[in-house]
């Protein structure tokens, strides 16, 4: 029988030093943390040891520790405590303790008791080594409640020499997180390892595994937690512990919030018994409300009982659990259990669930062996179902959908679109939208209709439109449901369309371009009888009015329009639809095509832009690319030979020629000119397809090695923090001394007559302008009156011949951001330091390239009592000026605040654009 020890017989034993009075028997043990209010930052703390039946000293007088300065006996506060017989001489011990934090923080809760089992071998004199085990909560307004891993599968199970050993926990998060695990070290105290501990596979214990290989291993699995010790070579007890680590997505990052450290024993015997074995239905997928019924099955190579349990999260979830039969039991080899589970829309989650099940045998003598399979059951949300598709007036497409079944679970429904059909079936288990769609829009689950407007140019005409819907589902579990169908429309060709803009004539002066439409076929008659005709509308550009000018009024549906600047200028056209000369529409613009070369060494790089209504990127209709023929001239499209057909659809708008299309390199010294041909479609039926649109002739030479070197950029100063300590807090003017050397070694020309020096103030991938020309004989600058610190610089070298270095090294600057808040005040009218206020003096603590500020502040309950966003503010006023008073404009007492939040920089580097702000601030009256 287990005799109960009084606290003060406890340090009567404790002071005599009397090592049979706490005589050893703790073998593992761990501690859980559940929050069990939202209004107050209170937490059930429960503590769990696994304790040596054989020993008559009762488990629990030991310390806890809460991590915020308070400690307890747990024998003498806790609030509940049970004990269970596990068999093999294990009892489990769980005392349940209520704690009130008083503030958020991360708290490190601590458990200490005397003593650990004696003769434990991978550590020094464990019978006088105290137990230690710690759980780390983080308490953060800003990341939502947050409890620790639960474990669910006890450390009890034993081992036998030669024959592999697992263990699993069986732990999942209440609240949804990610968990990862680690080895550690197990400890005495707080940061205090026990003495002279050895991992189990040295050689001191172990040689080789179960196969014969070598050497042994020791080691958890860092995603599923299989702890495995492959194999034991020596009888005895041992101890290891690891860290179950909860991860959760915050701002699309992953972050540790919290840990739980197990420290448990392995009893080594020496056994003939052979290990049982599983066998697992294969891993599922499923749409939630499914329910899931299938049979596990067991047996033993030396044809003992066996026991099979099922552990992990559908076990313990408390809406709709899962459930196996026979539950607990031993039972005739070969042996089977079912599972069920009825599956429901809160189940859905990103991340599958783990389904441990441990087969457990029971031999005549010697201990009873174990294994752990992990078997994974993924929920998805089921797919959306489309109402209708209705187009509206201006082009506009109306959709609709079924109110969703899962909307009580899920946070949003994702509207995506692509141009023509793509009727897939998504795979097995698979969810969200494939590549080739856009989203197009999000909706909450209240709403089940979507107006797209194509960002208020409406739809083009002529093009079938392809929508898909999918279903997402909240942080941390988040998920996405199975795609739905597709629903199509096909915009009316109730405007003229345009078919062709192609580039005829390249030339600066003399250049052509052919345009054409259509009537609109699909116009109202009645309405607007006719008879049609047509302006033309030209503009420069890919899109927009630059330039607009009007080419006439026509009947006929093509034009070709001259005197054009082809060689340097994209144009756009709209066609305006007149019945009996009054305006009805417009159609959608189209742009001619412009293709770009990029000289790289011995080859060139084609790159050709347009933005036109009808589908370019079809899989059927290949871009055509044409070369001249090198001993014609360039100018004379006949002399072209077709070099490539590009599938645009794998490859995008490009084409390297490097010669292989015939097997003849490209010489440096020959210019070479290319144009292109567009293919595409419209979904119109009686047109001919495909639509053909050729680019303007451009041309280039292969030859890197005859531009000059780019030149070493070097930026002297002045450096950012030193140079603003020194300006008042309002200056926003500064300066960049800049210097060169130009690069003489390589095979480039270097007769130059000057430099280029360009700048951005968007860091490396903005758009570079040219600032400054210098002659040759410069070699630094002085750049003044900048109103900005951060920027990029690069420089070239230039040619007698007007030829253009490649870019230099691009040297960046950027700000250095200060913002400093203080940590007391004294809202007394008095004057001096009455609010909660940024330093702006010196100027060292001056808030400096500050875009924006947010704060939240709560007292020591987590409760709100300020709010401020300095973008949602008329003036943007960065100082916040909190004059210590609640949201209803009541004076708060006098008082440590704690405040999170986070202040915005005007900074190049996106990992230093937003600063976490956290600390405390203290009323003081």
């Amino acid at each position: 029988m287990k005799l109960k020890f009084s606290l003060g017989i406890f340090f009567i034993y404790l002071i005599l030093g009397t090592s049979a009075a706490y005589a050893t028997h703790i073998r593992a043990g761990e501690i859980i943390a559940e929050r069990i209010s939202v209004q107050t930052l209170t937490y059930r703390i429960t503590v769990v040891g696994y304790t040596d039946t054989r020993s008559s000293v009762v488990f629990g007088p030991g310390t806890i520790n809460f991590g915020d300065g308070r400690e307890e006996q747990l024998n003498t506060q806790s609030d509940f405590s049970l004990v269970e017989d596990l068999g093999d001489q294990i009892e489990k011990n769980t005392f349940v303790i209520t704690h009130t934090f008083q503030g958020p923080g991360k708290y490190k809760i601590r458990f200490q008791e005397f003593n650990r089992n004696d003769l434990t071998l991978n550590m020094d004199n464990s019978v006088d080594t105290p137990f230690y085990v710690e759980t780390e909560i983080n308490i953060d307004p800003f990341f939502g409640i947050n409890n620790s891993p639960v474990l669910t599968i006890p450390p009890v199970d034993n081992g036998a020499v030669n024959v592999r050993y697992i263990h699993n926990p069986g732990a999942f998060d209440p609240d949804g997180d990610s968990l990862s695990y680690r080895l550690e070290t197990p400890k005495q105290a707080f940061q205090r390892n026990v003495n002279n501990y050895r991992d189990p596979d040295v050689p001191e214990f172990s040689t080789s595994q179960e196969s014969g290989a070598t050497p042994a291993l020791f080691g958890i699995d860092p995603v599923f937690g299989d702890l495995i010790w492959d194999a034991p070579g020596t009888a005895g007890q041992f101890n290891v512990a690891f860290k179950i680590i909860e991860w959760r997505k915050i701002d699309g990052v992953f972050k540790e919030i919290g840990y739980v450290i197990r420290d448990m024993q392995i009893i080594i015997e020496n056994s003939n018994n052979r290990r049982p074995e599983l066998i697992l239905p294969p891993d599922l997928c499923v749409e939630a409300g499914t329910l899931i019924e299938e049979i596990i099955q067991g047996s033993d190579p030396d044809g003992d009982p066996i026991k099979i349990e099922v552990f992990g999260e559908p076990m313990e979830i408390t809406t709709s659990p899962a459930s196996y039969d026979p539950e607990n039991e031993f039972q005739p080899q070969p042996g089977i259990v079912d599972f069920t589970w009825q599956t429901v829309c809160n189940h859905v989650r990103a991340r599958e669930y783990e389904v441990r099940v441990r087969i457990t045998d029971q031999p005549r003598s010697g201990p009873k062996l174990v294994d752990i399979k992990t078997w994974r059951i993924k929920v998805v949300g089921p797919p959306p179902v489309w109402n209708e598709i209705e187009q509206l007036q201006g082009r506009n497409a109306e959709l609709n959908w079924d109110p969703y079944v899962c909307a009580s679970s899920a946070n949003e429904m994702q509207i995506w679109r692509r141009i023509n059909s793509d009727p897939y079936q998504p795979d097995s288990c698979e969810t969200g939208i494939r590549p080739g769609y856009e989203l197009i829009g999000i909706t909450d689950m209240e709403t089940f209709s979507f107006n797209d407007l194509n960002g208020g140019e409406g739809l083009a005409p002529g093009n079938t439109y392809c929508y898909r819907l999918v279903a997402g589902f909240p942080e941390p579990r988040s998920g996405e449901s199975i795609v739905s169908e597709e629903i199509c429309i096909t915009i009316d060709v109730d405007v003229p369309i345009i078919t062709n803009v192609s580039v005829e004539e390249t030339d600066t002066n003399s250049g052509e371009i052919f345009v054409k439409w259509t009537p609109p076929y699909d116009i109202d008659k009645v309405q607007f009888p006719g008879p049609y005709t047509y302006e033309l509308l030209r503009s420069e550009g890919f899109t927009g009015e630059t330039n607009q000018i009007s080419l006439g009024v026509t009947s006929d549906t093509l034009f070709t329009d001259t005197g054009l600047n082809t060689e340097n200028l994209v144009y756009n056209y709209l066609v305006v639809l007149l019945d009996n000369n009054t305006k009805i529409d417009t159609s959608s613009s189209a742009s001619s095509v412009r293709l770009e070369p990029t000289i790289i060494n011995e080859a060139i790089e084609l790159n050709w832009t347009f933005n036109v209504p009808w589908n370019n990127q079809i899989g059927e209709f290949k871009h055509e690319v044409y070369r001249n023929r090198t001993d014609a001239e360039a100018s004379d499209a006949d002399t072209f030979v077709k070099i490539a057909e590009v599938d645009v659809t794998q490859d995008g708008f490009t084409y390297l020629d490097d010669g292989s299309f015939n097997g003849v390199p490209l010489i440096k010294e020959l210019e070479y000119c290319y144009y292109v041909i567009t293919k595409g479609a419209y979904n119109v039926a009686g047109l001919v397809y495909p639509l053909e649109n050729k680019s303007q002739i451009t041309c280039a030479m292969p030859d890197d090695n005859r531009l000059p070197c780019p030149p070493v950029l070097t930026f002297e100063g002045p450096e950012c923090a030193a140079y603003v300590a020194e300006q008042p807090c309002n200056s926003n003017l500064f300066e960049h001394e800049l210097s060169w050397t130009p690069d003489f070694s390589g095979d480039c020309d270097d007769e130059l007559s000057g430099y280029r020096l360009y700048f951005t103030p968007d860091g490396e991938e903005g758009v570079f302008n040219l600032v400054r020309e210098f002659s040759s004989l410069n070699l630094n600058t002085i750049i003044t009156n900048l109103p900005n610190y951060r920027g990029c610089y690069y420089i070239t070298a230039v040619d007698r011949s007007g030829n253009e270095s490649e870019p230099s090294n691009v040297v960046c600057v950027d700000n250095c951001p200060v913002y400093n808040l203080p940590n007391a005040f004294t809202p007394n009218g008095d004057g001096n330091n009455d609010t909660f206020i940024a330093f702006d003096n010196p100027f060292s603590q001056c808030p400096r390239f500050v875009t924006g500020v947010e704060i939240f502040i709560v007292n020591r309950w987590g409760t709100e009592v300020f709010s401020y966003n300095s973008l949602e503010s008329n003036e943007n006023d960065i100082f916040i000026r909190w004059d210590g008073r609640d949201k209803n404009g009541n004076e708060l007492p006098a008082s440590t605040y704690f405040y999170s939040g986070k202040v915005t920089f005007d900074v190049l580097d996106p990992t230093q654009r937003e600063r976490e702000l956290k600390g405390t601030i203290q009323i003081l009256r």
